[in-house]
């Protein structure tokens, strides 16, 4: 009796578990992507971030629980709907989340229109004033991304960049560190932070079912 009790509540248990990666988020996205252009929608954006290896785990609406598999994604795309409310959505390896309306922000549209900027501008990589033998010191350095995809009508391009290299947070000063904070990609990536963690904060960003 012990037994069969045992193999249900193990049965159970993984019926109840979920474990998604980057392909389950990318489906999801393109299919939202896909119903925008269904909707004559051409204009949005799409950011998706991630540190490699971090892995997170969440209790679903429906009380099953789901984790990253391997490294934890998150994506979300804004665009404007037909009332030009500015909308967005957020999509992560356990699903998506119902999509809100935010306040037009006025800053983030103006990086958005300097549309040559956003695409011809490059993220250098890291580059130390000095060089040694061990250049990150004792440093722990988490390895995290960022990447766009911007659609503006029949033009479509892609944009990434390691958050690492925007820092000075090596062993020596990076000597790329203002020219890469200085681009229209970072400038239009810290707003849309500030913004995102307001949302966050408030509590805005709610699961689907």
């Amino acid at each position: 009796m012990k037994l069969i009790v045992h193999l249900f509540f193990l049965m159970f248990t993984v019926m109840s578990f979920a474990q998604n990666d980057e392909a389950f988020v990318d489906t999801m996205v393109a299919q939202k992507m896909a119903e925008l252009e269904m909707q004559g929608n051409l204009e949005y954006f799409v950011r998706k971030s991630y540190c490699e290896g971090n892995i997170q785990m969440f209790i679903l609406p429906n009380g099953k629980m789901c984790t990253s598999k391997s490294t934890y994604f998150t994506t979300f795309i804004f665009w404007k709907d037909a009332m030009e409310n500015m909308m967005i959505q957020k999509f992560d390896n356990c699903g998506r989340f119902t999509s809100i309306t935010i306040p037009i922000n006025k800053a983030i549209l103006k990086s958005l229109k300097d549309r040559q900027a956003l695409k011809i501008g490059e993220v250098k990589p890291y580059k130390g004033a000095e060089v040694d033998g061990n250049p990150f010191g004792n440093m722990s350095v988490e390895s995290c991304h960022k990447e766009y995809k911007f659609a503006f009508g029949n033009e479509t391009f892609d944009k990434s960049f390691k958050e690492f290299d925007l820092s000075n947070d090596s062993k020596y000063k990076n000597l790329n560190a203002k020219h890469n904070q200085s681009l229209q990609l970072i400038i239009l990536d810290k707003k849309l932070s500030n913004v995102l963690h307001e949302v966050e904060e408030a509590g805005k960003f709610i699961r689907e079912n």
